[in-house]
């Protein structure tokens, strides 16, 4: 299942969409991988939403009110850049455990771009197959109906996601190839996927936001896979004490 990430939107240059229902200013994605970017101006404010969590808690993100918040986006049956991301953050979590800051004053949030077809229990499984205890109050692995999590993900964060068919998706490697562009993602085990064999993959950006206290977005890492878990927390520390 190979999770392949929309690259026209993943572009180095800022590029301003409005925030949908928010109705706020954002720019979508211009970190290049690994590097820091912070402007008090630049980003918009985090969407306000109320979800379910790996453990089936409802969750609203007022809950997080005054805590750095680290945002991803993740696809349960991901098998290429879901996975590094999370091993990032997980890296991530173990220094901010070291400095006390791990729940106290950041949470580690991800949202589920697979509302439709996966929920708590493939979440759980998930975060437990990467090393990630479901139980973990640092964590918190969001979902709901369709409708709620578009609205987050693709109208409040201008994150892209889209489900296709394994077959279409061959179709459109096969393109690729051909037309010379295609670029190959290292693939990982996910033991969900191989129980579950879908037949569909979700495509999606592989974006990280880290979101400061006030609720505004402060950074933003456009190829979460490949940023650096020294950067991601220098983003964190910033988003602390910028204000």
């Amino acid at each position: 299942m190979s999770t392949r990430i929309v690259r026209t939107l993943l572009v180095a240059v800022p590029l301003l969409l409005v925030g949908g229902a928010a109705g706020l200013g954002y720019v979508a994605a211009q970190a290049k991988p690994g590097n820091y970017v912070a402007a008090k101006t630049q980003y918009g404010n985090a969407p306000s939403w109320t979800l379910t969590d790996q453990n089936g808690k409802t969750v609203s993100s007022s809950d997080f009110a005054g805590k750095v918040q680290v945002v991803a986006y993740l696809f349960p049956y991901c098998t290429t850049f879901c996975p590094a991301e999370t091993h990032v953050l997980s890296a991530l979590e173990a220094d901010l455990k070291d400095a006390g800051l791990a729940g106290k004053r950041v949470q580690l949030v991800a949202f589920n771009v697979d509302p439709e077809n996966t929920g708590p229990t493939e979440m759980r499984a998930f975060l437990q197959e990467y090393g990630v205890s479901p139980t973990d109050p640092s964590w918190s692995y969001l979902t709901g109906t369709a409708d709620q999590v578009r609205h987050v993900v693709n109208d409040g964060y201008h994150v892209y996601y889209q489900k296709i068919s394994l077959a279409d998706e061959a179709k459109q490697v096969l393109k690729e190839k051909q037309l010379g562009t295609y670029t190959p993602a290292t693939v990982v085990p996910n033991s969900l996927t191989a129980a579950a064999k879908p037949s569909y993959d979700i495509v999606h950006n592989q974006q990280i936001d880290v979101v400061a206290p006030d609720g505004r977005v402060a950074s933003i890492f456009s190829e979460g896979s490949q940023v650096s878990e020294t950067d991601l927390y220098q983003a964190v520390q910033h988003a602390i004490t910028d204000r």
